[in-house]
C-alpha cells in the first residue's frame, strides 16, 4: 500500500538511511588519493586547530575556509586514520538525501501545487513517494562516489549540503509566511536568517554556490504567489549573497587594483585551454554527464577526453543540440505546467537547476581537468528531483505494488552498483588498474599506477607503467622522476642518471629529481654532486627537512661532523616526531665529542 506523504516521513528517512550506510559500508578503509595529499597529508595549516582558528585557515584558502575547517577537525580528533574522514563524508552525503527529501516535499506543499490539487495530501497516490524516490536516487546513484569516497571532494558534498539547507529553510520560511498566523510570524524570520546562514557556509566551502541565489529566485517564481513588492522584499537578502565568493576574492590579501585587472587569472584553474574550446568541450563533457545519470558505467577518477576546439566537431554539435532540446523541453514543460499537469513545472524546476548549477565548472571557466565526476554531485539534486516526478507520472496507471516494486528494484540495482564501485577505491592498486583499463592511452593514469607497484615493492611491474607514462606524456617530468629512482636503487645507474636528469631538465624546479639524482651520487660515492643535488633541492624547498637529513649523511660520510651536526639538527628541528633524525643527531654528536677529546689528548 502506498502511503500519504505525511504518514510515515521518519520510516521513509530511516530507509533513505540505511540504503545509504549500505551503498557506502566498504569505503571507510579508502586510502587518502590525488588531492588529498596536498589538501590533508602535507598540508601543515590543517594540522593545528588553534592556529587555523587563529587567521592562518582562512588566509590558506578564504573562498574554501569552512571545507577546510571540516578537514582541521578530523585531524584534530584522528590524526590522518581514514576511517574518521569517511565517515564525516558519509554524514554528509545521509543529511544531504535527507534535505532532498524534504525539499521535495515541501516543494509539493507550496502554493503552486496546493492550488491545483488542493486534496493531495488527503490521497493515496504515486506522488506520494515522490520525495522518497528522489531522495534514494540521490543517496545510491554511484554517480556520487567520487564526492563521497574521495575525501577532500566533501568540499563538492558540503557545499552541496548547505545549497539544499538553505533552499529548505527557505521554502519552510516562505510557507510559514503565506501560512500566516500571529503566533508564527517569528518563525519565518527566524528560517529566514537559517537560510541566509547556510547560504553563507555554502559560498565559504566552495565556490559553485555561486549559483544558490539564482535557484531561490528561480524557486520562487515558479512555486510561490505574491506581489511583485513583497516578493522582492523577501527574496532580497538572498539575492545579495551572490556578492560572497567576489568578496571573498576580493579579501584574500591582494589589492583590489591588481584582482580587477587579474579577472582572467582569478577564474581560470590552472589551465591554458581557452574559454571558448573549454565551453565546446563542456558541451560534450555535459552530455557525458547525463549520459552517467541514466546509465552509469564505465566511470572513472581520470577520463581521457579531448578538448575539441570548434562547434563543427560532431560530438560537440550533437551535444549542443541535445542541451538546447532539454532546455526547450524545460520551457515547454513549465507552459504546459501553468494549465495542465502541475508535475511538469517539478521537472522543468529539475532541469534548470541542474543547467545553473553545473554553469560554474562547465562554461567558460577554463579547470585544468575538464571533466570530473564529482562536479555533478549538486547538479545531481535536480535531476533526480525531475526523475522522480517523471516516474510519478508513468506510474500512476500501475498497481501500487508494482510501483513499490520497480522503485525497489532499481534503488537497489544503483546502491549495488555504487557497492562495487567503492571497491574499486579500496586500495591504490585496484583503483589505478580501473583508471588504466579505461584510460590506456593516458600517461596520468599509467603513472599514478606505477606508483601503486612502487609502494608494494614490485619494482619491475612500476617501471613498464612508468616508461608508458613518460611515453603518453613526453612533457612531464614525473614519470622520468620514477624511472631514475627505480632505476638507481635497482644499480642501472646510467640509465637513472638519464631519466633524472631529463625529469629535471623538464621541470628544474620539481624538487623530487634532485633529491633523486643526489641520492644515486651518494650510493655511487660521487660526494661532490650529491652535495650540489642537495643544495638545488634545498634552495627550491628549505623548509623540507629529509634534505638537511641527507646533506647531513653526507657530511657524516666525508667525516665533516660539525656539519653533519648543523645538519641534523635542523633536520630534527624541523620534524620533532621524527626519531631517525634524533638518531643520527645523537650519533652525529657522540662521533664529534669522541673526536674532540682525541684531538684535546694528543
Amino acid at each position: 500500500m502506498i502511503t500519504k506523504p505525511s504518514s510515515r516521513p521518519v520510516l521513509q528517512l530511516l530507509i533513505i538511511v540505511l540504503v545509504g550506510v549500505f551503498a557506502y559500508s566498504n569505503t571507510f578503509h579508502v586510502p587518502f588519493f590525488l588531492d588529498d595529499e596536498t589538501s590533508i597529508i602535507s598540508n601543515g595549516v590543517i594540522k593545528d586547530l588553534h592556529r587555523f582558528l587563529g587567521g592562518e585557515g582562512y588566509a590558506y584558502n578564504p573562498r574554501r575556509f569552512i571545507g577546510y575547517l571540516s578537514v582541521a577537525l578530523n585531524y584534530r580528533l584522528g590524526g590522518l586514520d581514514v576511517t574518521g574522514y569517511h565517515i564525516f563524508n558519509l554524514a554528509v552525503h545521509l543529511v544531504t538525501a535527507c534535505l532532498v527529501y524534504g525539499l521535495t516535499a515541501l516543494t509539493l506543499r507550496t502554493p503552486f501545487f496546493a492550488e491545483r490539487d488542493p486534496d493531495a495530501e488527503k490521497t493515496v497516490s504515486p506522488r506520494s513517494l515522490l520525495p522518497l524516490f528522489a531522495a534514494l536516487l540521490f543517496v545510491a546513484h554511484p554517480l556520487q562516489t567520487q564526492a563521497v569516497t574521495y575525501i577532500i571532494q566533501r568540499l563538492a558534498s558540503l557545499a552541496t549540503l548547505f545549497f539544499v539547507l538553505s533552499l529548505f529553510c527557505y521554502a519552510k520560511a516562505r510557507l510559514l509566511q503565506q501560512a500566516g498566523g500571529g503566533t508564527l510570524r517569528w518563525k519565518p524570520v527566524l528560517l529566514q536568517l537559517c537560510a541566509l546562514a547556510a547560504a553563507g557556509c555554502a559560498m565559504k566551502t566552495k565556490e559553485i554556490a555561486f549559483t544558490l541565489p539564482f535557484v531561490v529566485v528561480l524557486y520562487e517564481f515558479l512555486f510561490f504567489r505574491m506581489s511583485a513588492v513583497k516578493r522582492l522584499l523577501f527574496i532580497a537578502p538572498m539575492t545579495l549573497m551572490v556578492l560572497v565568493v567576489p568578496i571573498s576574492l576580493i579579501g584574500s590579501g591582494r589589492p583590489i587594483g591588481t584582482l580587477i585587472a587579474d579577472v582572467n587569472t582569478l577564474t581560470r584553474v590552472e589551465s591554458n585551454i581557452s574559454r571558448l574550446d573549454y565551453l565546446y568541450t563542456q558541451f560534450a563533457v555535459i552530455t557525458t554527464y547525463l549520459r552517467l545519470l541514466f546509465v552509469p558505467v564505465r566511470q572513472s577518477i581520470d577520463y581521457d577526453f579531448p578538448v575539441y576546439h570548434s562547434l563543427g566537431n560532431v560530438p560537440v554539435a550533437l551535444s549542443l543540440l541535445l542541451l538546447l532540446a532539454l532546455l526547450l523541453l524545460s520551457l515547454y514543460l513549465l507552459r504546459r505546467s501553468s494549465h495542465g499537469e502541475p508535475l511538469l513545472r517539478l521537472i522543468s524546476f529539475g532541469i534548470l537547476w541542474f543547467f545553473i548549477t553545473l554553469s560554474v565548472e562547465s562554461s567558460i571557466i577554463p579547470i585544468a581537468d575538464v571533466i570530473f565526476e564529482h562536479r555533478v554531485y549538486l547538479p545531481s539534486v535536480g535531476a533526480f528531483i525531475a526523475l522522480a516526478a517523471l516516474f510519478s507520472l508513468l506510474s500512476r496507471r500501475l498497481p501500487a505494488k508494482a510501483t513499490c516494486a520497480v522503485l525497489g528494484m532499481v534503488v537497489l540495482a544503483l546502491a549495488a552498483t555504487t557497492y562495487a564501485r567503492n571497491a574499486v577505491w579500496g586500495s591504490e592498486l585496484s583503483f589505478w588498474s580501473d583508471a588504466v583499463s579505461k584510460a590506456p592511452g593516458k600517461g596520468r593514469p599509467q603513472y599514478n599506477l606505477a606508483l601503486a607497484f612502487d609502494k608494494m615493492n614490485r619494482t619491475d611491474e612500476a617501471l613498464v607503467h612508468a616508461i608508458e607514462a613518460a611515453r603518453l606524456a613526453p612533457g612531464e617530468p614525473y614519470a622520468y622522476n620514477l624511472i631514475g629512482s627505480i632505476m638507481g636503487r635497482t644499480g642501472r645507474v646510467e640509465q637513472a642518471a638519464a631519466a633524472l636528469t631529463e625529469a629535471i631538465r623538464l621541470a628544474p624546479q620539481v624538487v623530487a629529481p634532485h633529491i633523486n639524482l643526489g641520492d644515486m651520487y651518494r650510493m655511487s660515492g660521487l660526494t661532490d654532486q650529491a652535495l650540489e643535488q642537495y643544495q638545488i633541492a634545498l634552495r627550491l624547498d628549505p623548509a623540507n627537512p629529509d634534505i638537511y637529513y641527507k646533506i647531513g649523511v653526507v657530511q657524516a660520510g666525508i667525516n665533516d661532523l660539525d656539519k653533519a651536526v648543523i645538519f641534523f639538527q635542523c633536520a630534527a628541528s624541523i620534524a620533532p616526531g621524527r626519531p631517525d633524525y634524533r638518531r643520527a643527531l645523537d650519533g652525529a654528536r657522540s662521533m664529534l665529542e669522541r673526536k674532540q677529546a682525541m684531538t684535546r689528548n694528543r
